[in-house]
């Protein structure tokens, strides 16, 4: 009511602050009353950002050359608020996250950085004492396209049992049950994949078993194949790059492939066998890049097929 404290900054007389308008008021206007609605607002507020941030993106001769892929969040890239490569798709614009290199390229390792690829390690030796007893060929895909094949060799007198099981589970014949339907590895994927130190496989697609009543369950559940269990042991060291390991104890359809020495495996993988062809590509999973929450790899990788020479 006083004239003279319209318009001041000073504290009211009730010792309340005065009303800013802040970006949180900001987002509760009432447009009601305006002639323009809501949605023309915020384009009207938002594109000049947009075309702020297409005027000082890089040059599209930068990116000319190079593979990269828009980290997004999965929003619909259709409105030009959203996805401003829609306004100029030639400059390049990566629009939700820095330029990362194409994870199915051979040079494209952990982080998404371009590097020289690594020289392809040669296969273990043999160990002494042990005869090669049988051979897989396991064709691999990387994100839908061939990658090849790595031929693996394995000693039945290293770990029978082991061995067995694992050869089984590559003719897609495993069972442990009756009536069951048999597991096998092809079109499994991998697991994880720990730079420099195991290439983790056998996360299966085909996981075989059975139909049972379960009791607490009105309906029938699908029970898979149980991994086998075992007590083999020797004596062989992860002390070199392209050995074939499963989990000790077994209960587990998972492998590894050396792609470095790695001894600090021998506490929970035996060793049952050796690559003795495909290191090349042992190298390339090694160095795909992985996500930061369980070390899956961006690309998915698939065990096309298994086959028994």
């Amino acid at each position: 009511k006083n004239p003279e404290r319209r318009g001041s900054t000073s504290p009211s007389p009730r010792g309340r602050a005065p009303r800013i308008l802040t970006t949180q008021r900001l987002r509760h206007l009432d447009v009601r009353h305006m002639r323009i609605s809501p949605d023309a607002t915020r384009r009207a507020i938002l594109l000049p950002f947009a075309a702020a941030l297409i005027s000082t993106s890089v040059p599209g001769a930068a990116l000319a050359g190079e593979r990269g892929t828009a980290q997004t969040v999965g929003l619909d890239t259709g409105s030009l608020i959203i996805d401003p490569r829609a306004l100029n798709a030639e400059r390049g614009l990566i629009w939700g996250g820095r330029e990362r290199c194409d994870p199915t390229d051979v040079a494209c390792t952990q982080g998404g950085e371009l590097i020289t690829a690594a020289g392809e390690l040669p296969p273990p030796k043999r160990p002494v004492g042990y005869e090669v007893t049988d051979r897989l060929k396991m064709s691999f895909v990387v994100a839908g396209e061939p990658a090849g094949d790595v031929v693996v060799a394995l000693w039945r007198p290293a770990a029978p049992t082991a061995t067995d099981a694992f050869v089984r589970l590559g003719r897609g014949m495993l069972t442990t049950g009756e009536n069951e339907e048999p597991a096998s590895l092809e079109r499994s994927t991998a697991v994880r994949i720990l730079r420099n130190e195991a290439v983790v496989l056998g996360a299966l697609r085909k996981p075989g078993g059975s139909t049972l009543l379960v009791a607490g369950q009105t309906r029938p559940q699908r029970v898979p194949v149980a991994p086998p269990k075992y007590d083999d042991d020797n004596n062989l060291s992860h002390d070199a790059a392209g050995w074939l390991s499963v989990r000790r104890g077994g209960g587990s359809f998972e492998f590894v492939l050396t792609p470095r020495a790695n001894p600090a495996l021998d506490r929970e993988w035996l060793i049952i066998g050796q690559v003795e062809e495909g290191m090349g590509l042992v190298e390339r999973l090694n160095t795909l890049p992985t996500n930061n929450y369980d070390r899956a790899p961006l690309a998915t990788v698939q065990l096309r097929s298994v086959t028994v020479l």
